[in-house]
């Protein structure tokens, strides 16, 4: 994305406003970190924040659900998130400002600290799954609507959704419907009954962030109220958690007898959500799981 100078300079102003005093902005460098945002570091004489700019109307409130995410998680979850500096937007540009993390090494101690963060997350809990208001899951708006079971919520708001989208794609056709429809009469025989609990909602390994001295921060939620083997699941599905993670986590909350076994269910979700943005090649996995379960 081009970022106009006139837009580079209301950037420099709203810091100064943060800051307190005047902010010389000295660099904007285009970095990684986003799949569907544009993502740079702004460096001042002796300062450095991340920023995130993307479309305003394309994804409305984009940032604004992003920030709130991130309250919620350091807020009610008590997780290390970055500083939250500001939320705005110029013209058509919308942005997302937070304070700069100088990044660590991902090391056995990181691991740790970052499983008790997520086990003590999961600590928190509410009456409904699901959350008071609606999100994104990256690029796709995530339905929350409350329910009073897991089973009716992960049906309804995170399968349905995610199935009605993948055939309006022209991604999956009756046969794999058909088998969703046999598998759901099952799903209460497999689910552990638990407590909504709250959720990252995307932990994946490029949703943490190691800092020094093996601190470690939440980037990126799409969080609600659910299962937490949901969060645990997506953690399993792409790597970047080693035993380490899993071992502090169960020392402080442990899972229910048999949770490696259930893995891919939950990860149903992530991977028609990863067919619907990237394309039929993960179907070939939903496909493998639902005929596990159903004949």
């Amino acid at each position: 994305m081009f970022l106009s100078s006139d837009f580079i300079k209301y950037i420099e102003e709203v810091l100064t406003q943060l800051v307190g005093n005047r902010f010389s902005l000295e660099k904007i460098l285009p970095i990684s970190g986003g799949d569907i945002n544009d993502c740079y570091r702004i460096e001042g004489k002796d300062q450095s924040f991340f920023m995130k700019v993307n479309h305003a109307t394309k994804f409305p409130n984009l940032f604004v659900l992003e920030r709130e995410g991130l309250r919620l998680l350091k807020r009610v979850g008590g997780a290390a998130v970055p500083d939250v500096l500001t939320v705005g937007q110029f013209n058509d540009d919308a942005f997302l400002i937070l304070a700069w993390i100088e990044k660590g090494e991902r090391t056995k101690i990181s691991q740790e600290n970052l499983g008790r963060m997520v086990a003590l997350l999961h600590k928190n809990t509410a009456d409904a799954f699901g959350l008071d208001y609606d999100n994104y899951l990256g690029s796709i708006p995530q339905i929350n609507k409350q329910h009073e079971t897991w089973v009716g919520f992960f049906i309804a708001e995170r399968l349905e959704k995610q199935l009605s989208r993948a055939t309006d794609n022209g991604l999956i056709g009756e046969e794999l419907l058909d088998k969703f429809e046999k598998l759901y009469p099952k799903l209460p025989d497999l689910f552990p009954v638990e407590q909504p609990t709250l959720l990252h909602g995307d932990l994946w390994n490029g949703n943490y962030v190691v800092g020094a001295n093996s601190s470690v921060y939440l980037i990126d939620p799409a969080v609600y109220f659910g299962h937490r083997e949901m969060d645990i699941a997506l953690t399993s599905l792409f790597g970047g958690f080693d035993d380490a993670f899993y071992d502090a986590y169960q020392e402080i909350n442990p899972l229910e007898k048999g949770w490696q076994s259930r893995l891919d269910l939950y990860n149903l979700y992530s991977l028609l959500f990863h067919a619907n943005i990237f394309g039929g090649g993960y179907i070939k996995q939903v496909e493998a799981i639902a005929n596990t379960y159903v004949e």
